[in-house]
């Protein structure tokens, strides 16, 4: 082959086929083998669906619950059960207080939260610690940031030792200075440089596109778009000494909206707190749970691997910002890196302004002991098999969004559980609450519980479901999840009263303002999960099916992470009537139901086969021309998705046969229920994506943004590294090759699992 000729993306390219024509056969191929298969399907009753519950084992599989004499469905007893009012109490209780993680006030809701639940009746409670590296600011040296003249003179210092309070409560002694934990200590003198939201592409803007060497200047960047975590990696990485991060207003205070205390906006002076961790669970025990009298690297081996950054970095707010912000003089910044600020957006601090910035930051780590509460009720048919729910608790101050409007719900549903025991009520399926700490600091307390239960949460739990931050605003339900789950997710939807007028369900709702196509069906969006909450290592390390909720505004909310995100705004801005709040614990509570009172798990293997199809008809169409170049072909991909897509398809026929045969035997539900939990399991690669912690092949976050996820991971970096070589690191198209191939046989594994034969033989 000449250096000229190409391996084609598909084999069929050389008979004149468009390259994505293979693609649209798969499309084709799920419908045609969906209908053939659906009609010849030996025992499958029309319209019948996996959801269905066997009469004759509602008692034993807890869908039912005999209230006042009378059984009723669990799925619509409990509409009357969660109260707004319990909700609100809870809620006010959670956030009376500061309650950062390692701190004696969120040690106590450990306690107080453990103490209900023994008396709500679960079978067990647990109330597991772990000694683990926290991060804080130093109350008796505080962080400085100040903007000086070329004689060293003060010109402006902003507010880093308090955010102004403005209601009552705010202006407690125990509310933790504003820092971002685990940022580099020491100090930094420069010029600035505007660095936008400091993605890679902005980086690449400045150092590609415009030639600029940022070493040595001070880099000032807006939340939002990625990981702040990620803007402190790269604003390192580019050769910045130090990062300053600020709310900007057109993205938490838009113009027209009244700011907080009048309004549901970001003040001036109100800012984000949050962790610049790039590894998940305890700093110092990497991939192993943090008990004692394990190894722990030390703090600068984790700065040196590149798990937490050396240089610099303090949150501001926007009435701070524009006093540095104004130093820029030089380069118009391009439209979509405009704020709004009342200044001219450019980039550059020239040599002409001869005024610098000064940032000094003195947090500090220390070793404090967090506390996770897990209560659990067994089940009775399948005391082995989890449904793990689960909200962390931990707070940067006091929480009242994120994340306890999340741990008011779970309280409420706690409840609940408690009352259906006292009704004599089993699930089938063992259902486990679970209450995080120090998730804030970068997932540590789930991810320390599944690093040490990992060998029986891993092979035996059905799905976790997350609920990080309950209600964020009132418009609409958000989720994202594993596609799996999409079924039971819209099942649990269509049977919540939606809070709102114009809707009945929450299903209807959600539709209304996000949709997808899912074969042709319009449904609800699901987005696909990256990082950032307690899911991520429960998918991440062990494959398991996960789901995040909350209920959302069309913009995110504006006081995330500030002293402002309080009861005060909740119950006047948020959610004052806590009917959304009420609405999601539904959603929670009947997601979990679902998938621990239906005898065949209620997933539907043929949604994971139309994400994949998605998936790599969107990387074809990002990637497939440089692979191209590269003589690389993603057939093989291609021709293992086809064989999935298929194996889909009987599958779902095998399992509705079994939805709509009331006398399957136990070891025949095992056998199928083994397979939809070891589908998802088939996509972890035992060593991991390169350099990182986690280890799914489809859905993980990318090496740049650890919020978002990725279309094939490992791929997707190793093209992007290939595409931006370093003197350090040059081009690798093995690396991606390897990618390419990991990727195919573990579409493989999991075409294998659903073809594993075991039915035919039982007796």
């Amino acid at each position: 082959m000449s250096s000229k000729e190409k391996t084609p993306l598909f084999k069929s390219e050389s008979s004149g086929l468009r390259p994505y024509t293979k693609v649209y056969f798969l499309y084709a191929t799920l419908a045609v083998v969906t209908v053939s298969a659906v009609a010849f399907s030996v025992g499958l009753l029309v319209g019948k669906s996996v959801f269905t519950t066997n009469s004759s084992s509602q008692s034993a599989w807890g869908a039912n619950v005999v209230d006042g004499g009378t059984s009723v469905p669990v799925l619509s007893w409990i509409d009357d059960q969660l109260l707004t009012t319990n909700i609100r109490n809870n809620l006010q209780s959670l956030t009376v207080l500061p309650h950062i993680a390692g701190s004696p006030q969120n040690m106590k809701l450990a306690q107080d939260i453990y103490t209900q639940w023994v008396n709500y009746g679960f079978d067990d409670v647990q109330l597991v610690n772990y000694s683990v590296l926290l991060s804080y600011p130093n109350t008796s040296n505080p962080n400085v940031l100040l903007l000086k003249n070329a004689t060293g003179d003060t010109i402006y210092s902003a507010h880093t030792a308090q955010e102004t309070p403005l209601t009552p409560g705010e202006n407690d002694s125990t509310v933790a200075m504003p820092f971002n934990a685990y940022s580099g200590s020491g100090s930094a003198t420069g010029r600035l440089v505007y660095v936008n939201y400091a993605t890679i592409d902005d980086f690449l803007y400045l150092n590609t596109n415009l030639s600029l060497n940022l070493t040595g200047r001070i880099c000032i960047a807006r939340y939002g778009a990625i990981y702040r975590g990620d803007k402190a990696h790269l604003a390192q990485t580019y050769g910045c000494s130090a990062l300053i991060i600020y709310s900007d207003p057109k993205d938490y205070a838009p113009s027209g909206t009244l700011v907080y205390p009048n309004g549901p906006s970001l003040p001036p002076y109100g800012l984000q707190r949050g962790s610049l961790l790039e590894r998940e669970g305890d700093p110092l025990t990497n991939l192993v749970p943090s008990l004692d009298g394990v190894f722990r690297e030390s703090y600068s081996s984790v700065m040196a691997s590149g798990g937490v950054p050396s240089i610099p970095v303090q949150p501001i707010g926007y009435g701070d910002a524009i006093y540095f912000m104004s130093q820029l003089d030089n380069i118009t910044a391009p439209n979509d890196w405009i704020g709004g600020l009342n200044v001219s957006y450019r980039i550059w601090q020239s040599e002409n302004n001869t005024n610098q910035a000064f940032i000094q930051v003195n947090n500090y780590q220390e070793q404090r002991t967090i506390y996770d509460v897990i209560g659990t009720i067994y089940g009775q048919v399948e005391p082995d098999q989890m449904v793990i729910l689960g909200n962390h608790r931990d707070a940067w101050v006091f929480g009242a969004v994120d994340p306890n409007s999340g741990t008011a719900v779970l309280q409420e549903m706690a409840r609940a559980f408690g009352t259906l025991r006292t009704k004599g009520w089993r699930p089938g399926r063992s259902i486990v609450l679970c209450s995080w700490d120090a998730e804030e600091y970068g997932l540590i307390g789930s991810t320390e519980w599944v690093e040490e239960r990992q060998k029986v949460i891993g092979p035996n739990t059905v799905a976790y479901l997350n609920v990080d931050t309950a209600v964020a605003g009132s418009t609409f339900l958000s989720a994202g999840a594993n596609p799996l789950l999409y079924k039971v997710i819209f099942s649990a939807a269509k049977l919540v009263k939606c809070p709102n007028p114009g809707f009945d369900t929450l299903y209807n709702e959600w539709l209304h303002y996000t949709s997808m196509d899912i074969n042709g069906t319009i449904e609800p969006k699901i987005a696909d999960l990256g990082s950032g909450s307690d899911f991520t290592m429960f998918l991440q390390l062990l494959g398991i099916s996960c789901a995040d909720f909350t209920y959302v505004n069309t913009t995110s909310y504006a006081v995330y992470h500030s002293v402002h995100d309080n009861f005060y705004w909740m119950s006047n801005f948020g959610d004052p009537s806590f009917t959304h709040h009420q609405a999601m614990g539904l959603m929670w509570f009947k997601t979990a139901i679902l998938l621990a009172t239906t005898p065949v798990l209620p997933y539907d293997p043929r949604d994971y086969a139309i994400s994949l199809q998605n998936i790599f008809a969107s990387f074809v169409q990002q990637y497939g021309a440089v692979l191209q170049n590269q003589n690389i072909s993603v057939e093989y991909i291609a021709d293992e998705l086809e064989q999935f897509v298929t194996a889909s398809v009987t599958f779902w026929n095998q399992l509705q046969t079994a939805a709509s045969n009331t006398s399957i035997s136990e070891r025949a539900l095992r056998i199928l229920n083994n397979k939809l939990m070891n589908l998802e399991r088939a996509f972890i690669i035992p060593e991991g994506l390169p350099g990182r912690q986690f280890k799914h092949v489809i859905f993980a976050p990318s090496s740049v943004n650890s919020y978002a996820s990725a279309i094939f991971p490992g791929l997707s970096d190793a093209i992007f590294s290939a595409l931006h070589p370093t003197p350090s690191v040059p081009p690798d198209w093995d690396e991606v090759r390897r990618q390419s191939d990991a990727v195919r046989v573990h579409i493989r594994y999991a075409t294998q699992v659903m073809t594993q034969p075991g039915l035919e033989y039982l007796i």
